[in-house]
């Protein structure tokens, strides 16, 4: 793998317009930065095989994906894994976190016609269903379906109750700022671990190129990695 050149197309990319992200795409290049020589086509053909196998309904694409037989679970025993943060790994291992087994749920959800965006909660991450702004799903939590009123009463018990209900928390959040919280999560992944370090600087360099991310300087990466040199 090239990463010069996974870097340069994952920068190219984003300069399409929101709508037009090839979300797997860009998800499958973070793999490949992460050093997993995966081949892009093949893994889109393994999302694009899972959802020949659901109904073309909100409902049966979270099943399918999350229910009691899914294909994937929430990760609770290693919440902090960088493979938690991959779109590939998540599908192979069958755990992952919230925002990717959202994006998961959204791909799929695009392969039926069925649209689902993601909903960026304080701390938590779900899906809504594209075409009933009453329906939303919590991927981590078994594909749990919620109402407005569920997933306030979600919110209250993720926040102890200590932090106010807005609507605002209700919004689909565009594709860049998906992309951005992977990369966050990515960032938080990669600082913990020893194995990680290198992938720090790569995911500061891309944080970098979004419109909210901070400047990119290389002494940054340097300094959470000296321990370990």
């Amino acid at each position: 793998m090239d990463p010069k050149g996974i870097k340069n197309r994952f920068r190219l990319l984003l300069e399409f317009s929101d709508e037009a992200l090839p979300l797997d795409t860009l998800c499958y290049l973070l793999c490949q930065l992460a050093g997993y020589e995966i081949d892009i086509a093949a893994e889109q053909a393994k999302i694009d095989s899972l959802a020949e196998t659901m109904a073309p309904t909100f409902a049966d694409v979270m099943s399918t994906l999350f229910g009691p037989s899914g294909h994937v679970r929430g990760d609770t025993a290693t919440y902090y894994d960088i493979d938690n943060s991959l779109l590939s790994r998540v599908l192979a291992r069958g755990v992952g976190l919230p925002i990717t087994m959202s994006v998961l749920a959204m791909e799929c959800g695009k392969r039926v016609r069925v649209p689902i965006v993601g909903v960026g909660l304080p701390g938590h991450f779900i899906v809504r269903d594209g075409n009933d702004s009453s329906a939303y799903a919590d991927p981590f939590n078994g594909g749990t379906l919620l109402d407005r009123q569920g997933v306030q009463q979600l919110f209250g018990q993720l926040s102890g109750g200590n932090v106010a209900w807005s609507d605002s928390y209700l919004r689909a959040v565009s594709k860049r700022d998906i992309l951005l919280r992977i990369l966050n999560n990515l960032k938080l992944a990669s600082s913990r671990s020893p194995v990680g370090r290198p992938l720090h600087a790569t995911v500061l360099e891309l944080m970098s190129w979004f419109p909210s991310g901070a400047p990119f300087d290389p002494r940054d990466a340097q300094r959470v990695m000296s321990p370990y040199n």
